[in-house]
């Protein structure tokens, strides 16, 4: 006799398993393994994505960038300033024709005159006595100008020198325009004898011999220039321009003051100082 499932006559017995389905099983292993995993994926698949993705764009559809902080400092223009040199005597003890002469180059210093007793100062690197003073008046021999102030007025010697505004210019005339502007631009002149020209000699009337003593242009650059023994006018021109002198004019000679400083500092004297009561001696002076 065929049954019918789920169709039990009344004299049978129908026996209930105490395990449940196999359906709610699958529910639960899904939940207990298969939940945690998809989750675990889910954030997986978040932070890649997060990664991968372009940053948002930023203010005006510009995108945003990391940029180092850069500190701009404004350049100001100023004025240079200019270094401070040490002042000093470059010198020169040579032979010229079995003629020894002491050249004195004054480096780094400024030019001008002096009315008077030797100044003291120690600013001062070479300091010779300039013009002649007259010994039946006691005054300045030929024109002279102090700081823009005529102390004398004369032509009596064609050589010159002039300092305007820091520049030294010596030559030969017996007029001249430097002389106008030394008064007008407060600067320097003085007369003495010519010795060199263009590098020739000029003769002079004094024929003694003595010390020489010259202001002189020597290799491009201002010096004086001193003999070692006594010489004659013709006889110092003519070292002077054996020398390479280009130009030359007389500075006081014989035992006149002078003194220098050295690069090294150090301190030397040549000749004598002159009596207090002469007031009209005179020193071209470099500071």
């Amino acid at each position: 006799m065929t049954l019918i499932p789920n169709d039990l006559d009344d004299d049978k017995i129908r026996v209930i398993s105490a395990h449940e389905p196999e359906e709610p099983k699958r529910n639960k292993r899904f939940l207990r393994v298969y939940l945690p995993l998809a989750a675990a994926i889910l954030v997986l698949t978040a932070l890649v994505v997060y990664f991968m993705l372009p940053e948002d764009e930023g203010y005006e559809g510009e995108s945003k960038q990391t940029v180092s902080e850069v500190v701009y400092y404004k350049t100001v223009e100023q004025e240079e300033i200019a270094p401070v040199l040490k002042s000093f005597v470059e010198v020169v003890d040579t032979v010229v024709n079995n003629r020894g002469l002491l050249i004195l180059t004054p480096e780094n210093a400024r030019p001008s005159l002096v009315v008077g007793q030797v100044p003291n100062d120690s600013s001062i690197v070479l300091l010779a006595q300039a013009a002649d003073v007259r010994s039946d008046n006691g005054k300045i021999a030929g024109s002279f100008v102090l700081n823009g102030e005529l102390l004398s007025k004369g032509e009596a010697k064609a050589g010159f020198c002039s300092i305007i505004d820091g520049e030294l210019v010596i030559g030969v005339a017996d007029a001249t325009p430097m002389f106008e502007q030394s008064l007008t631009k407060g600067g320097y002149f003085f007369r003495q004898y010519p010795l060199v020209v263009g590098g020739q000699i000029v003769e002079n009337k004094p024929k003694g011999r003595a010390i020489r003593k010259a202001l002189a242009e020597f290799e491009g650059k201002i010096c004086v220039i001193i003999s070692k023994k006594a010489l004659t006018f013709h006889d110092f021109s003519q070292t002077l321009v054996d020398a390479g002198v280009r130009n030359a004019i007389y500075l006081v000679g014989g035992s006149s003051y002078g003194e220098y400083k050295n690069f090294e500092g150090e301190s030397f004297t040549i000749g004598k100082s002159w009596n207090n009561d002469i007031a009209n001696v005179n020193y071209i002076v470099w500071r």
